[in-house]
């Protein structure tokens, strides 16, 4: 709150603050005071500071101007902000009563219940990438064999990769039918530092998609994120796009479906007024900056199809799913 001035008494101060009422300008006075000294007036936001102010001057020059008479308007205006302060409230109430109601499998609130799919996709994530020593599978020693890490790296590609490299065909695999190809590279990361990032992201964005909209719902946004960030990416080839984007059609990482569970938490509140929580405008900035320094050559690499394909799964899923 900011202190703008003064009125000489506590009445004059109570008729301003009435006034400003009207003009959907919040303040208030002090009422401790002696009612026959000056009274402070305080603005409650900071951009009303300047116009209250402008309006406090024309005040103190005319105060017995009959414009100022606005006590009734202003009790009528408060008693229906309260109202609605109230009815929001007891929605409020209500979306948390649903949330605890719907058990623990779908989680009590943001903050509370179990996240087993979250849970699941980490503890694969992790498995996966050092059962293939992240992304650099060990050799065998027989000559002509594959390693286990091999098979499974191979196997859970989203192409097989010794087929591709004979072929440079990238959708080589899906053409016979393996369209888990498009699920499994979620499980697979190129270093500790990719799968701890990811990670981290997922528990973040993800708990909270699971406590509130339940363990199927989460499920299948990753799901739809994952396979739109890997349809993008493998396609890239194929489509007209910026140079920029133009990295190889192989991708492995979660981050194609992080940036999807992104993009569903960070459009939903726009489209759900009551909807619990909402991503700070700074991390939504360092988000979308991630997105678009990894598209310039300071930053090489890096499966720029997959963020760009699950950010826009998420957004759409966020945009026409129904409201709770």
């Amino acid at each position: 709150m900011r202190r703008i001035g003064q009125t000489p008494n506590f009445a004059t101060a109570e008729r301003f603050c009435d006034y400003l009422e009207t003009k959907s300008i919040r303040a208030k006075t002090d009422t401790e005071d002696d009612p026959e000294s000056p009274h402070d007036i305080w603005i409650r936001e900071e951009r009303d500071v300047d116009p209250a102010r402008d309006i406090l001057n024309e005040f103190l020059q005319r105060p017995d101007d009959s414009k100022f008479d606005a006590a009734a308007e202003a009790a009528t205006l408060r008693r229906q902000r309260d109202r609605e302060v109230k009815t929001k409230l007891r929605q409020q109430n209500k979306a948390q009563q649903r949330l605890r109601g719907r058990g623990s499998f779908a989680g009590g609130s943001p903050t509370t219940g179990s996240i087993p799919v979250v849970i699941t996709v980490i503890v694969l994530s992790t498995i996966a990438s050092f059962a293939t020593n992240f992304g650099n599978p060990k050799p065998s020693s027989e000559p002509g064999q594959l390693s286990s890490e091999q098979r499974i790296f191979t196997s859970l590609s989203c192409v097989d990769r010794i087929a591709y490299r004979a072929t440079g065909d990238q959708f080589l695999s899906l053409k016979k039918g393996e369209i888990w190809r498009l699920i499994t590279p979620m499980f697979l990361h190129g270093a500790t530092f990719h799968l701890a990032f990811n990670m981290l992201a997922l528990f973040t964005l993800g708990s909270v998609v699971e406590r509130i909209h339940g363990s199927a719902f989460l499920a299948g946004l990753l799901l739809i994120s994952q396979v739109g960030a890997m349809g993008l990416q493998m396609s890239i080839p194929e489509l007209p796009l910026p140079p920029l984007l133009m990295e190889s059609p192989i991708a492995i990482g979660a981050s194609g479906a992080v940036f999807g569970v992104f993009g569903f938490v960070w459009i939903r509140p726009k489209i759900e007024r009551d909807y619990p929580v909402e991503i700070p405008p700074m991390n939504v900035a360092l988000m979308l900056g991630f997105l678009f320094v990894c598209m310039t050559p300071l930053i090489s690499g890096i499966a720029n199809g997959a963020h760009l394909g699950g950010l826009v799964i998420g957004v759409i899923v966020a945009r026409f799913w129904p409201t709770r």
